[in-house]
Formats: structure tokens, C-alpha cells, sequence
């Protein structure tokens, strides 16, 4: 008890030191000021947006009524549910939307800079490393801060994910508590991060091979001269200790949060849906439908001529004359291409062929009940499956990277290459991000259930579609300083890609040369490259699937790259580490006392 009284007085007395006080009050500014834009930012929603906007809004509904997701339907299990549950927490903690995305934001960006304090020890360069994440252009443009949609969850989750890896990374061999709070920490948000979007596959192979390094640092933790070299002997003298065993355990945490959360959600979905299923658009017998339909030769040339279409209409009628289960719904496909609000005849562009077969099934009386529908599309899958094998199908001779997503001719390359480039520019160099006037559309009751659950006014930019605005809605201040922000990364961007270039410089020469520091540089280079090389998978695999539409494409990559720039800020920031760690300049910020 006197220990504790008297190290709580040592703190204070610390605190009242005039540069303590300093950095507090900077600290807690920052802060502030960072939780008042996300407050007042100028949120916006689309309530007529169906499979998107207004879906989040109504999972999220049916949540709080005890209803899990609602009625079965076409939408019901199509998107993940972490957004929803988001907007739950928050309504059921009285904070408004802002409020919680603003400490999301922060936490995030909190254990961006934490993660690497056994590296740095100066306060002021943590100070400025979680100031650069916290107030990063992305999270202050329109599509992934004010837009009521998934993606503003997208870019802090993917940043704790990262973070805590890196955390628990730089405490591989230290003491048990902060190895158990950094593992606690990662297995809690990567779940979460998974079922915000469909596509969360990308960081899985950094987190594996991560924890997989993570694990046999550990093993032989308590062998100092321990070189890959003289493996075989290494392990002869294993032995391990009670901290070893549960930091070993711990590594395989994540995986087990993430598959218990896989089977919680599908046995929610049994007892409400009868389907064991977290998403029935991209698994489940309709995945398999989807996959073997874009990978089905429809006999024509359009698969040379016209890389924009994943399933033509021919390769629909093909199906049909080999399953009787599809041709039972030949009418309502029909109805896809004369009459619907998807096409008006042509061939359907893209993956939202499947959107569209999801909704002619409906009109065929599917998608009212879970099972019935679970079945009809087995049964498709079956015949589609029994067709391939006798030869009555053939598939189309492609490159694939996904099993739902479309393949590529050699000659769809270059394309693919002109996304990434774009991506890249969006990414690195905050290209045409902005935050605006965007206005709230959607039926005066609805607007209002909206802002029940987000404890947030839509009055000042709702659009009523029956009486049209005279004025279109003002940009506000705080979107104005947030407009000013990102303008001031873009401008420094070209100088500190200079500092982080030396950096990653200095790191490679340390790597190779250093002796009193060839673990830490060897780390950070380890770090780097799996940051580059998941960044370089993440951008592959979006540009691969939005290049149906070159027409779209900087609407596109803009849209849906945003959760690669917390993983190009880490690179950065791990680079301008490295020049930190440099012994010269080490010694003198990073003192006992800063």
C-alpha cells in the first residue's frame, strides 16, 4: 500500500513538471479538437439505397427490436453485420454516431503510437505519430467519414489490426501482461474487422505469417544465440517455461475468436433463417452457383471482346437447358432483361448480374424462407456441378484469383494496371479527397427512424425528393478545416516521402551491417515487407475485380481502397522509425526523462 501511494506521488510529481504539463495539454487538444470534427462533421445518408446505405440502417433496426437482422429476404445475409452492431453499441451507450466513430478514431490511432513505444521513448515523436494517424485525410473525406456506410469502420479497424500485430511484435519476449493485453486486444478486433466488409481475406495472410513468427520467436526466447542455421540443435535444447506456454497458447487466440464468431453467427442464422450461414450471397450453394456461372464458356466471343461482363445472357440460357431447377425460374431470369430495373436488354455489367438473379428468384417466390431458398439454389449448384463433369459445359480458360470474383484474359492485364496506378495515387498521394455538402435522401419516416438510432439531425441537408430544395446545402466549418487538413498532408506528402525513402534506407544498411542493433533493424525490415507485400495483395485484388468498369474507374478505386492507406501510413511510418533508431540521433530524443 505505501509502495502504491508512493509511486502515485512520483507520478504527480511528474505531471506538474512544466514540460509534463505541456505534452498533456498538447495531447489532450489534439484530441479534442479531432473528437469536436467527427462531432460536427456534416453526416449524410442514402435511406433509398437498399443494398446499402439504408440496409446497414435497417439491420441495425431490426437489432434493437430483438428481431437479429429482420425478415428473410434477398438482402438479410448479402453484407456483414460489424457495421450495424456498431451503430447498436453506440445507440445503446447515448453517444451520437460522430461521437463514437470520433473515439473510435482515437483509439485507434492510440494504439497505432503504443504499439511502438519499446522502439520510441520520446514523447513528442509518439505525439506526432499518433497526430499523423488520428488525423489521417481518409478518415476526414466524404466516403469513409460522413457517408453513413461500412467504410467508416473500415480504415480504424484495419489500423488496430496492424497495430496490434506490430504491438504484440515488439513484446514477443517480454513480460506475460502486455503480451496477453496486445493478443487480447488483436483477437477482439479481428472478428470485428472481418465481418465489416466481404473482402477482409487480404490482411489474413500478414496476421497469419505474423503469429506464426510471433510463436517461434517465442519458442526460443530463452536461447539468446539462437541462429536458423543450427536449428536441429536449437530444439534439442528447448525447454519451456509456464509464460512460454501461455504466450504460445495465446498466439492461436485470434483464430479461435474468429472461428467462434463464424459459428455464433451461423447458429444465429439457423434459429432465425434455418440456413447455417453468415453470408448467402458469397458462400453457401448460391456462391457455388455464382462461381461456376462466371467461369462457364457461353460459347460466343463476348469473353474476348467484352472483359465488363461476368455472365452474359447466353451463358444463362445455357444453364438453364442443363438445370431444370434454374429453368424453372426461366421466366423471371426473362424478366432480368425485359422489364427490370437492371438491365434494358443488354448483358449485364460487373457482379451485379447476381444481385439481379437474387431477385428473380424472389419474384419466384424464393427468399421468403431461408431453407426453401438454400435448397433451390443446391439443387442448381448440383445440376450445374453434373453438367461440367459430362461435358455439357466447359469452362471459360481464365485467370482467377477468387472463386466469386470474374477471371482475366492475358490481354485484360494492362487494365488491371491502370487501377492500381490510380489506387495507388488515391492512397499515397490523398488524391481528390474531400469532405462536402452531401445532402440525406430518403422518406421523411425513415430520415427519422435514422436519426433516432444515430442520436444525429439530418435536418440540415435532407433532401425531400416531393419538394426539392431551393439552395443546395452550405459546406460546414468543420468540413471546412477538414478540407484544410487534408490539403496540408497533400502538400508535405512529396518531403516526407523523402524522410520515410532514407528511412527505409537506413533500416536496409542497418539490417545487413549493425551489430548492437541488427534484431530491431532486421524487425522493422521483416514488418515492412509484410506490410508492402499485403498492401500489394489488397491492391491487386481490387483492382482486379473494379476494372469491369474502366469507365468508373477513379470512382471506383476511391470508393473501395481506402483501407489501404493505414497500411501505406504504417509503411511510412515504420520507414521514418528507422531513422530514428539511427544510434547518433537515438541518443539524444530518446532520454530517460522525455
Amino acid at each position: 500500500m505505501q509502495t502504491l501511494k508512493s509511486d502515485t506521488g512520483n507520478s504527480l510529481k511528474k505531471l506538474k513538471q512544466p514540460i509534463n504539463l505541456i505534452v498533456l495539454v498538447v495531447l489532450i487538444g489534439l484530441t479534442v479538437f479531432r473528437l469536436v470534427l467527427s462531432a460536427k462533421a456534416p453526416y449524410f445518408t442514402n435511406l433509398f439505397a437498399g443494398y446499402d446505405d439504408q440496409l446497414f440502417i435497417r439491420y441495425s433496426e431490426e437489432i434493437l427490436k430483438g428481431n437479429w437482422l429482420g425478415e428473410y429476404s434477398t438482402t438479410t445475409l448479402s453484407k456483414g453485420v460489424s457495421y450495424s452492431l456498431f451503430m447498436v453499441w453506440s445507440n445503446k451507450l447515448h453517444l451520437s454516431y460522430g461521437v463514437s466513430l470520433g473515439i473510435f478514431n482515437i483509439l485507434a490511432s492510440s494504439i497505432a503510437a503504443i504499439a511502438l513505444r519499446p522502439l520510441i521513448h520520446n514523447r513528442w515523436i509518439l505525439i506526432f505519430i499518433y497526430t499523423f494517424f488520428l488525423y489521417s485525410p481518409v478518415t476526414l473525406t466524404s466516403e469513409y467519414s460522413t457517408r453513413i456506410y461500412r467504410n467508416t469502420l473500415v480504415v480504424p479497424a484495419v489500423l488496430l489490426v496492424i497495430s496490434c500485430l506490430i504491438g504484440l511484435y515488439f513484446r514477443r519476449n517480454g513480460k506475460l501482461r502486455p503480451f496477453i493485453l496486445w493478443s487480447g486486444g488483436l483477437s477482439l478486433i479481428f472478428p470485428f474487422y472481418w465481418y465489416i466488409r466481404e473482402d477482409s481475406l487480404w490482411l489474413f495472410p500478414i496476421l497469419t505469417v505474423g503469429l506464426v513468427i510471433i510463436f517461434g520467436s517465442v519458442i526460443f526466447e530463452n536461447n539468446p544465440n539462437f541462429k536458423l542455421k543450427n536449428i536441429r540443435t536449437a530444439i534439442k535444447k528447448i525447454h519451456f517455461t509456464k509464460q512460454q506456454v501461455v504466450k504460445l497458447i495465446l498466439c492461436f487466440l485470434p483464430f479461435v475468436l474468429l472461428f467462434s464468431t463464424v459459428k455464433v453467427l451461423k447458429n444465429m442464422n439457423q434459429e432465425h433463417y434455418g440456413v447455417a450461414l453468415v453470408n448467402d450471397r458469397t458462400s453457401g450453394a448460391f456462391g457455388n452457383v455464382s462461381k461456376q456461372l462466371i467461369r462457364m464458356d457461353d460459347g460466343t466471343e463476348l469473353n474476348e471482346k467484352n472483359s465488363k461482363v461476368w455472365v452474359s445472357k447466353k451463358a444463362l440460357e445455357k444453364a438453364e437447358a442443363v438445370s431444370p431447377a434454374l429453368k424453372s425460374i426461366a421466366r423471371n431470369i426473362e424478366w432480368i432483361y425485359k422489364g427490370s430495373p437492371w438491365s434494358g436488354g443488354e448483358d449485364i455489367a460487373g457482379d451485379i448480374i447476381f444481385w439481379a438473379l437474387r431477385d428473380a428468384a424472389a419474384q419466384a417466390d424464393y427468399y421468403k424462407d431461408g431453407k426453401k431458398t438454400e435448397e433451390f439454389w443446391s439443387k442448381v449448384d448440383s445440376e450445374l456441378s453434373s453438367a461440367y463433369k459430362k461435358g455439357q459445359l466447359k469452362q471459360k480458360k481464365e485467370i482467377y484469383l477468387t472463386a466469386t470474383g470474374d477471371g482475366k484474359l492475358r490481354k485484360d492485364l494492362p487494365l488491371v494496371g491502370e487501377f492500381m496506378k490510380s489506387g495507388f495515387d488515391y492512397n499515397v498521394f490523398y488524391k481528390n479527397y474531400s469532405q462536402g455538402a452531401d445532402v440525406t435522401l430518403g422518406p421523411k419516416d425513415d430520415v427519422g427512424k435514422a436519426e433516432k438510432l444515430l442520436k444525429h439531425s439530418f435536418k440540415e441537408n435532407w433532401q425531400d425528393i416531393n419538394l426539392p430544395r431551393t439552395e443546395s446545402p452550405k459546406v460546414v466549418k468543420s468540413a471546412k478545416i477538414s478540407n484544410r487538413i487534408i490539403q496540408l498532408y497533400r502538400d508535405i506528402t512529396p518531403v516526407w516521402l523523402g524522410f520515410c525513402a532514407l528511412g527505409f534506407l537506413i533500416i536496409l544498411i542497418g539490417s545487413l551491417f549493425s551489430k548492437a542493433q541488427l534484431k530491431t533493424f532486421r524487425g522493422m525490415l521483416l514488418i515492412l515487407l509484410g506490410l508492402v507485400l499485403s498492401y500489394l495483395i489488397f491492391l491487386i485484388g481490387v483492382s482486379w475485380f473494379c476494372s469491369w468498369a474502366p469507365e468508373r474507374k477513379d470512382m471506383f478505386m476511391m470508393i473501395y481502397t481506402g483501407a489501404g492507406v493505414p497500411v501505406v501510413q504504417w509503411i511510412e511510418v515504420m520507414a521514418f522509425v528507422g531513422i530514428v533508431q539511427l544510434p547518433i540521433i537515438a541518443k539524444k530524443i530518446n532520454k530517460k526523462n522525455s
